[in-house]
């Protein structure tokens, strides 16, 4: 969930299922706890060409479902922090996207368990690219039906992506490498008709966290296409909605349902994407139209989008504080 709060350290929790995968470790080191690995020590970045850091090891005596920290020390002193899990023989596997946001420097790495550190290692970014990969080049073209996606609940809902490939040999793979905001990637592999023209229907899983994603288009091993989307996923309990009802008719009062906004946001129970942080000029009162809104989002009579938009209001404007 994004809450538009900036942190100097940024907590990513990263599960990795039991089957890792192997990656080729060229630096690291070791302790009587475990290992700590990566497949890259030197790194220049194109956003033509996106980077993928494979970070493994192992954890001695690793007892299944414990958490590793990983930190990441970034030049500037500030630090990422990234949660992972072993498989029962200890093995571990983390990858983390690199893109033009990473500076140039040294970045030194830590990962402990349980207190003991198990392993270190560092990478440097020579180079940073900032060149935008071209939505049409000399192989193919790329383009996306929505650029913000929002889902409600559980209900299923995909992402549509088309395009054509120039001098397309029909049956040869096309890949599709999906950039997520947590630094993990996905890819889907699709094929073309006769003429070139291609359509993906990528499924938005249950997992995938609201935030910025990225769809990179490859053909024969070169990339041709970029779009970028948002998803929004909001999830609301039931009961909320006779809480709004209370709350638009003045059977409660403004700063009981506030805070009753704020509880369920800081404890996950109500999960919205909160896109931008306070703006600095504070409100006191909430505004009437905010009211109405949810009062109509209360009795059906507007989507869950809106509602999302009036609490974005409440928070961006101070009156809601999430902590």
């Amino acid at each position: 969930m994004n809450y538009g709060i900036v942190i100097t350290s940024i907590l990513v929790m990263i599960i990795v299922s039991s089957n890792f995968v192997s990656v080729s470790a060229i630096s690291g080191s070791s302790t009587e706890f475990g290992s700590l690995n990566i497949d890259q020590d030197s790194i220049s970045i194109s956003e033509t060409a996106p980077t993928i850091l494979n970070i493994s090891g192992n954890v001695v005596d690793y007892n299944s479902g414990q958490v590793i920290l990983i930190e990441i020390k970034k030049p500037d002193n500030t630090s990422i922090i990234l949660k992972t899990q072993a498989d029962k023989e200890g093995n571990f596997s983390t990858p983390i996207l690199l893109d033009s946001n990473w500076d140039v420097g040294n970045y030194p790495l830590l990962a402990t368990y349980l207190n003991n550190e198990i392993g270190s290692a560092s990478f440097s970014i020579t180079s940073v690219s900032v060149q935008n990969i071209p939505v049409m080049s000399s192989i193919g073209s790329l383009e996306i039906d929505e650029e913000e996606i929002t889902v409600t609940g559980n209900e299923k809902s995909t992402v549509e992506v088309n395009g054509n490939i120039k001098n397309y040999q029909r049956g040869e793979l096309i890949t599709l490498k999906i950039l997520h905001p947590s630094g993990l990637t996905s890819d889907v592999k699709i094929t073309g008709k006769s003429n070139g023209d291609f359509t993906a229907h990528i499924r938005i899983a249950d997992n995938w966290e609201s935030g910025s994603f990225s769809i990179i288009a490859s053909y024969d091993e070169e990339n041709f296409g970029k779009v970028d989307f948002q998803l929004n996923k909001i999830q609301i309990p039931s009961y909320f909605k006779n809480v709004a009802s209370w709350w638009s008719d003045g059977l409660i009062e403004d700063f009981e349902f506030i805070d009753g906004i704020e509880y369920l946001i800081t404890e996950e129970i109500i999960e919205i994407p909160i896109l931008s942080g306070n703006s600095g000029n504070s409100e006191n009162t909430v505004p009437d139209w905010v009211r109405q809104n949810i009062g109509w989002w209360s009795n059906d009579l507007t989507s869950d989008t809106e509602l999302v938009n009036s609490i974005q209001y409440l928070v961006e404007k101070g009156i809601i504080q999430v902590k």
